[in-house]
């Protein structure tokens, strides 16, 4: 996802609220200044999880004012149906309704390897066939995994 987020817009108990999650290099630039003390905490622990290899995620929601989320919504209307700059004007409101969001925490899994994936890598590499890794994880939590299934080695700087 090129958002390295999704969010929702639920309604509970009467009230609007926009619940988020996402990356934390977009995440944390989307947050309201109150959350900066338990930002600097999260950031902590996510350095913490993506050293040991977990893969994380940054959670978050604003509430939504009702007046203000109607007149969200009619501009989203129109942006989903405009045969011009659908894509660009939809990111814009995505953006605006975004920003401001309060920091719930952070989540951290394990990624489990299928079985046999760090035999295939061997096998490719014996083959001689170059591997190449994209990810959108963390740099540490990627070689963690690199590690893990014997993509890197030690030897490798």
């Amino acid at each position: 996802n090129v958002r390295k987020r999704m969010s929702v817009i639920v309604r509970k108990d009467g009230k609007v609220q926009l619940l988020c999650k996402g990356a934390d290099t977009i995440m944390f630039g989307l947050l309201d200044r109150s959350s900066d003390a338990l930002k600097e905490i999260t950031s902590s622990h996510l350095n913490d999880f993506a050293q040991i290899g977990l893969r994380t995620l940054v959670l978050a929601y604003k509430d939504i004012d009702e007046e203000y989320f109607k007149v969200w919504q009619r501009k989203h209307h129109e942006a989903s149906t405009s045969m011009d700059d659908r894509d660009g004007k939809l990111d814009s409101l995505y953006e605006e309704i975004e920003k401001g969001m309060i920091l719930i925490g952070a989540t951290a899994i394990e990624d489990k390897l299928q079985d046999g994936v760090p035999e295939t890598i061997a096998n490719l590499a014996c083959a001689g066939i170059k591997i190449w890794v994209l990810t959108g994880d963390k740099q540490e939590t990627a070689i963690n995994i690199g590690y893990s299934c014997r993509l890197l080695t030690d030897e490798m700087e």
